[in-house]
């Protein structure tokens, strides 16, 4: 399942998402303990007003006014898109030098998304990784990489780990790709889940070349509304903005009416999210604890990778599904992670506390498996 890398794309040869073609048949049978979603459970209570709906690019209101006031910066430097997917695609178009190479360097482990759509707009694509034990670049690997591409594109809190990019890395990123004349994508669509603490370094303020795309699809348990933007240098932006009206035109007059209401309400959707954060990760230490489970907890966001031995992908399959547990293998983002799960802690605690003697009885027949074949 793990993204397609390569080429560029087109017709019979565009890859598929492998895994949502896993995933969403999977979250459409509603198993009761979902520790898959990423995002996070927020009563939202919005109500749709119909004029403002159907009417919305009437009303004289700029959608990217809401993100330039929250994040302190000009209109002219942030576009608005359709969810964070199509922010990628808008921020890698505009990224990409006027002529040469279409060479883009993405980092691993990611989302199959974030590395193919640069496929099919025409680029190679080339993979540079962090260690997975220390969160570290090979600063002279990455090097390597930079000297063959145009554009880098990156997730600084990574998905699975949830880790933040260290500071002296992404210090030293931002000066080595500017030094190389390199443009750089930095996927921060959970970022804003490490709001007000030392992690929380939007790449769009470390140089005039780096675009920052985010979204209120994941921290903000808005994935069905679609609202993402780009932040970067007004110069860049104008290329994004070009890029939108030719693929896109006007984004869609409800989706920014709901999001009109929302946007208001983002810190108490954040506050939220860290309140979930307190109450649920203790409980699933203790379950970890209790199987000698040893994992890399993140010091923020939502969601870990947890080893467990053995496929997940089977292990969801043969032993998740009857216990109505689901959780993300970790070779949706890496071949080298499939014997991982991606645990998510966003829920509501309630639902979580009563999730973990399920996950605890997954746990448990892994082990069981174990001691069977090796008897």
């Amino acid at each position: 399942m793990e993204p397609r890398i390569g080429g560029p794309a087109g017709g019979a040869g565009i890859p598929p998402v492998d895994y949502l073609d896993w995933y969403i048949p999977r979250l459409s049978e509603n198993r009761p303990h979902d520790l898959s979603q990423s995002g996070y459970a927020h009563p939202w209570d919005i109500e749709a007003d119909a004029d403002w709906m159907l009417n919305f690019w009437s009303k004289g209101v700029n959608p990217a006014g809401w993100v330039a006031d929250r994040h302190g910066v000009s209109t002219d430097r942030v576009c608005v898109a359709h969810g964070v997917s199509q922010a990628l695609t808008m921020a890698i178009l505009a990224a990409l030098p006027e002529h040469g190479a279409r060479t883009i360097g993405v980092e691993m482990p990611s989302f199959g998304p974030v590395t193919q759509c640069a496929r099919l707009l025409g680029c190679e694509v080339i993979t540079f990784e962090r260690d997975m034990e220390t969160g570290e670049f090979d600063r002279d690997a990455v090097l390597e990489i930079i000297g063959q591409v145009s554009v880098i594109v990156l997730t600084p809190m990574l998905n699975p780990t949830g880790h933040m990019l260290s500071r002296g890395d992404q210090d030293w990123l931002a000066m080595a790709t500017h030094t190389e004349g390199v443009n750089v994508v930095s996927d921060e669509v959970y970022l804003d889940a490490a709001r007000g603490t030392e992690f929380y370094r939007p790449m769009y303020m470390s140089g005039v070349h780096i675009i920052s795309v985010n979204s209120l699809t994941k921290c903000y348990g808005l994935g069905s509304l679609r609202f993402g933007w780009l932040i970067g240098d007004a110069k860049l932006i104008a290329n994004a903005q070009n890029a939108m009206y030719n693929l896109q035109g006007e984004t869609s007059g409800p989706s920014m009416a709901l999001a009109r209401i929302a946007f208001p309400r983002l810190d108490e959707a954040l506050e939220r999210l860290n309140a979930h954060r307190t109450a649920n990760l203790p409980r699933l230490r203790k379950v970890l604890e209790a199987h000698d489970i040893n994992w890399n907890e993140p010091p923020t966001g939502i969601f870990g990778l947890i080893p467990i031995g053995t496929d997940s992908v089977r292990a969801m399959a043969r032993h998740g599904a009857p216990l109505g547990l689901l959780a993300t293998p970790g070779s949706m983002f890496h071949a080298d992670l499939s014997d991982y799960l991606r645990i998510a802690w966003g829920g509501e605690p309630a639902a979580f506390q009563a999730a973990m003697p399920v996950l605890s009885r997954f746990l448990t027949r892994l082990e069981e498996e174990r001691d069977t074949r090796s008897a």
